[in-house]
């Protein structure tokens, strides 16, 4: 059978689209019947035209993109699992205590979404100036009244570019997922999906940008005072974590270790570690701020967990890049699947896993 990504599917897919119309123009004078026959045949010849078109266009796409690595990756059939692997010392142990947020409380901008079950507001950020949504995924432990006096931990989300917050509860069903880790005694958090393209088409890697938007600022202060001055949250790093796919998860990883007293663990899914946004490469020394793979050499005090596909070129690869640099007090695991592209219903299948390795390192509601 002819792989999804093989040249001789797109070799087979280039001489049916040239041979469309070729049959096409052959065809159409040569049709007989009646006039309705002739006409229903030549609206089938425009159509085979047009399918086999498009058809050429969607492989040249993925195998561009690497969306669907298989054919078993686009149908939604035979995905296989992979297991979390301590790479490096030994666990120190979940981080506890610390802090708690303060601040009144009342959801104030936050409106609920009944679509995505989230509450969601447009606020500026103080510190950054950066003005952009915020969605809020509330546990349905946190209305139970043996929890009304109890904060938070919150896992920080980020899609890739340029996707919105919105992603994380429909496509990747965020939240459901995260309902079903807790049913089964998977810990308790809040969600927190903040904007992180704030500039339509800029894609500053969440990075705050020399002589443009303090992205990072907006996600790692902004965004946790906001969301700490109306929904019961920790604000203490030991209860944060922060996960993302694709640019996502560069993003995560590298808030993450340059922000280490912001964050206890993050996780990155489908991600990399090397910035290609052009407003960080401009300048060796801005690249470098925002690189994991300098930042983890700096030894930060917190966990990652690197997921990636086998069949996603450049993940993989992109880990082992990172590994060797991870010394004590950092930690990394790997959670490596053998099959699937770079596209959402892998990074979804990877999140129950992901949600239970954050359980293990997050607080308890306190």
């Amino acid at each position: 059978m002819m792989t999804l990504l093989g040249w001789p599917l797109l070799v087979l897919l280039v001489v049916l689209a040239v041979a469309a119309p070729a049959g096409c123009l052959l065809a159409w004078g040569r049709l007989r019947g009646p006039r309705a026959v002739r006409l229903l045949g030549r609206l089938g010849l425009i159509a085979v035209c047009q399918t086999t078109a498009l058809l050429l266009v969607g492989v040249v796409i993925n195998r561009n993109l690497q969306l669907y690595a298989s054919w078993d990756d686009l149908l939604g059939t035979g995905a296989r699992d992979g297991e979390i692997q301590a790479m490096g010392p030994p666990d120190r142990g979940p981080h506890d205590g610390g802090s708690v947020g303060g601040g009144r409380q009342g959801t104030g901008p936050f409106r609920m979404d009944r679509r995505t079950r989230t509450y969601r507001a447009i606020v500026k950020g103080p510190k950054s100036g950066v003005t952009g949504e915020i969605r809020v995924w509330l546990p349905k432990e946190y209305a139970d009244p043996a929890h009304a006096h109890r904060r938070f931990p919150v896992v920080e989300l980020f899609p890739g570019f340029p996707g919105t917050p919105s992603t994380w509860f429909i496509g990747m069903r965020g939240g459901d997922q995260l309902a079903e880790a807790v049913k089964r005694g998977r810990g308790q958090a809040v969600l927190v999906a903040p904007m992180m393209t704030v500039q339509p088409g800029r894609d500053t890697e969440c990075s705050d940008i020399p002589k443009g938007p303090k992205v990072a600022t907006w996600l790692t202060d902004d965004v946790r005072e906001i969301v700490a001055r109306h929904f019961r949250v920790r604000t203490d790093g030991p209860a944060w974590a922060a996960m993302g796919y694709s640019t996502g998860g560069f993003c995560a990883a590298k808030l993450a270790t340059q922000h280490p007293g912001r964050y206890r663990a993050a996780v990155s899914m489908a991600g990399y570690f090397r910035p290609t946004a052009p407003d960080l490469l401009r300048d060796p020394k801005t690249e470098r701020a925002n690189s994991p793979l300098t930042l983890v050499g700096r030894h930060p005090a917190v966990e990652l967990l690197l997921a990636g596909s086998r069949e996603d070129p450049g993940t993989v690869a992109a880990i082992q890049e990172l590994l060797p640099k991870v010394k004590q007090p950092t930690r990394a695991f790997t959670y490596i699947v053998p099959t699937g592209g770079h596209n959402i219903q892998v990074w979804q299948r990877m999140l129950p896993k992901a949600y239970s390795w954050l359980a293990e390192r997050l607080p308890a509601p306190s």
